[in-house]
């Protein structure tokens, strides 16, 4: 091969490089800030940003690469990761937290645990002893007060295997509790009263809310359970079908099927959001807002709520990555809790129970100061 066709072959796989690099930073970075993107405008925004962590991956082979044959383009995937530094940090924080309570902390703490729960169904069909496991662990877990979303019965069923005797036990645990007309179900220690929301926010989406008063402050909890893609059996088989490496896969089939119904579900939880947002404003106070959002970390509904002031509890005390919905191939943390108000908290745990198609998320919160409960009425 002659000199000047070496030449060339090299300016083409350098030209090659750089496209490929470029290519690669662009649609990074698109897809780490798609949340600020309004799904009314770009419904494509909300489903680029569910790849935010495969491209992660790529930047990560592409630098590999590039260090092999040419150094100087691994700067470009360099760039795209350390711009995406925010919203990596939201999808996996590296947050270092002491949860050891010291006894002053102990006495001003409360835990709300939050968990989707399938109607107590178990999609591993798993019994053990005749034990339904959503409900033994969610009376182990002995939260204060618990969110409960998919819940729209609280009396023995044994086809689920909801004994009586796990019944009992709850309701000696937890003697306010309220089922709601909309699958949202709260469990609490404390007295709590259900809290009409305006008609605006109950359409599509299930949204409760309840005011309780836990050691002298004023507590606001939103149950959320914000809209979903809406798949029937049949997409969800499809989209089983697409993501099998043995059979062959036909965009045009999911295109019809699954990408409208996802684009329709960003739009509605963007205006549900937005709704969420201005009632949460004009209530004020102490405010904790948990449930099953059905959207990814760093989305536009997420980040529309939080414009309220609400901060995300998982991006400021946790570690790592994390799974809260696992079912049909669908790996996403899409379960979230958010917090505003005189309160802080100190550590959020998923719990390991593989009965719902959702894990449940566990958090203490720690109150800033002390009420005097003698002055209370």
């Amino acid at each position: 091969m002659s000199p000047g066709l070496k030449l060339y072959g090299k300016r083409v796989m350098l030209a090659i490089g750089v496209a490929v690099n470029v290519f690669a930073l662009m649609v990074t970075l698109f897809t780490a800030y798609s949340g600020y993107i309004d799904p009314d405008k770009m419904p494509f925004a909300g489903l680029a940003g569910m790849t935010f962590g495969i491209w992660l991956v790529l930047d990560m082979l592409l630098i590999a690469v590039d260090l092999v044959f040419k150094k100087i383009l691994a700067l470009l995937p360099f760039m795209a990761m350390c711009a995406s530094a925010g919203p990596v940090l939201t999808f996996s924080p590296v947050n270092i937290t002491n949860d050891d309570l010291t006894p002053d902390e102990k006495s001003r703490s409360f835990k709300v645990m939050n968990y989707n729960i399938l109607h107590f169904a178990d999609i591993e069909d798993r019994y053990p002893d005749g034990i339904n496991r959503t409900l033994h662990y969610i009376i182990e877990a002995d939260a204060d007060v618990v969110c409960l979303q998919e819940c729209d019965f609280l009396t023995p069923f044994s086809h689920y295997c909801v004994t009586k005797e796990q019944i009992d036990t709850l309701n000696r645990m937890y003697p306010y509790h309220y089922i709601g007309r909309s699958d949202q179900s709260v469990l609490s220690k404390y007295p709590v009263k259900n809290m009409p929301l305006p008609h605006e926010l109950g359409d599509k989406g299930d949204i409760a809310a309840y005011r309780l008063t836990i050691d002298g402050h004023d507590l606001t909890i939103f149950n959320v359970h914000l809209q979903s893609i809406g798949l029937t059996v049949s997409d969800k088989e499809l989209f089983l079908e697409l993501t099998d490496v043995s059979k062959d896969k036909s965009l045009r089939r999911i295109r019809s099927q699954l990408v409208s119904k996802l684009y329709d579900a960003y739009r509605q939880r963007a205006s549900q959001a937005r709704r969420l947002r201005q009632y949460v404003e004009e209530i004020g106070g102490n405010v904790i807002l948990c449930g099953d959002f059905n959207d990814i970390p760093g989305c536009y509904a997420l980040r529309t709520i939080e414009k309220s002031g609400l901060r995300d509890v998982y991006a400021e005390v946790a570690f790592g990555p994390a799974i809260t919905y696992s079912a049909n191939r669908f790996y996403f943390r899409i379960d979230h809790v958010l917090y505003k108000g005189d309160f802080h908290p100190v550590s959020i745990v998923r719990g390991n129970v593989r009965s719902s198609d959702h894990y449940p998320l566990l958090t203490t919160y720690v109150w800033n100061q002390i009420t005097d409960k003698s002055t209370i009425k």
